[in-house]
């Protein structure tokens, strides 16, 4: 069976723009089950240059015929509360269809206007920036609280999730308005954390609300600090059990989306875009002559056999090292 592997906008761009681009999507084609987020299709939607937006679409059809579109993260979220919520004993979250074929015929048929996609682009702006907002709202709260005891202000993401996870604590109170939300229902601590547990999409973007929660509202940043990863970056914390891999072009918000998955028990390889491209061309090959590249493209080391693979060298290396890894 293939792995799944989820791309982030930036990754989508750096697979377009990288010079080994088609060797990716040959490796993609034989060894991965792509799922797209459909996040990252709005993202590409937003784009300002119809030149650019026409590269980024035709990038995101071309993986999906290796793969499928799964809805962005608020109607995933949706989704599996409301299957939850009308069938509790019976919830299984793996049951629940997430797929959004709408997306994937949209981007074959490229069904949108230019003034669709404008208004994508505002909503986006908008939306990032309420986000933003509503964390630096709460900081001059917490930091009158916590002027006295400052020991007790929270100085990594770990820190943050102990507060978090102890009782009463925010991550409780994320998901309880996530639940209530959706169905109107309120759900008491241990329901939440039942639900958390049977539901890992929806644990995953509660604790990639406690990131936002401890970078918005604690963290005390330095001049040279990067900027933190934003609200849709954290969002795609929702894509993660959904995938095996995981590949983002943008560094803070690979740290941030690998210590979700990790204080949220979610088994998922989060992989910068360089990591991912080398461990199908490694530097040592991508550095050599243009008749080697070629050979490979030409199919006489990587070949499809009635649509199937047999990966060869590049795939003997690309096992190596994920045993490494492990």
């Amino acid at each position: 069976m293939k792995l799944t592997i989820g791309f982030d906008t930036s990754a989508i761009n750096k697979l377009q723009d990288g010079s080994e681009s088609e060797l990716l999507m040959i490796a993609l084609e034989c060894s991965f089950h792509v799922r797209l987020p459909g996040m990252s299709a709005e993202e590409v939607l937003s784009n300002r240059d119809p030149a650019r937006r026409e590269q980024l679409l035709a990038r995101c059809q071309q993986l999906l015929t290796s793969g499928e579109c799964l809805w962005p993260p608020h109607e995933i979220l949706r989704l599996l509360i409301s299957a939850h919520f009308r069938n509790p004993s019976e919830f299984v979250c793996g049951r629940v269809n997430v797929r959004a074929r709408i997306y994937e015929q949209s981007i074959i048929a490229r069904d949108f206007s230019d003034e669709l996609c404008a208004r994508q682009r505002k909503e986006q702006f908008r939306v990032e920036s309420n986000f933003e907002k509503m964390w630096k709202g709460l900081r001059p709260k917490l930091d009158e609280v916590l002027a006295s005891e400052p020991p007790k202000r929270p100085a990594t993401y770990s820190d943050a999730v102990s507060i978090a996870t102890a009782r009463g604590g925010v991550l409780w109170g994320f998901g309880a308005e996530l639940y209530r939300g959706i169905t109107q229902a309120t759900l008491s601590e241990p329901e939440i954390e039942t639900f958390m547990g049977l539901c890992p999409p929806f644990r995953g973007a509660c604790y990639g609300l406690v990131m936002a929660w401890f970078n918005g509202a604690l963290r005390l940043r330095q001049a040279n600090d990067p900027d933190p990863p934003g609200r849709n970056d954290l969002l795609m914390a929702t894509y993660l059990p959904y995938c095996k891999r995981f590949v983002t072009g943008d560094g803070p918000q690979e740290k941030g989306l690998r210590e979700v998955a990790t204080w949220a028990a979610i088994t998922c390889d989060v992989q910068s875009f360089r990591d991912f491209s080398d461990s199908f061309v490694p530097p040592r090959i991508a550095a050599r002559d243009g008749e080697y590249r070629q050979t490979l493209l030409s199919g006489k080391l990587l070949q499809l056999e009635h649509k199937r693979c047999r990966f060869s060298v590049m795939h003997a290396f690309w096992r190596e090292n994920d045993l490494k890894r492990k």
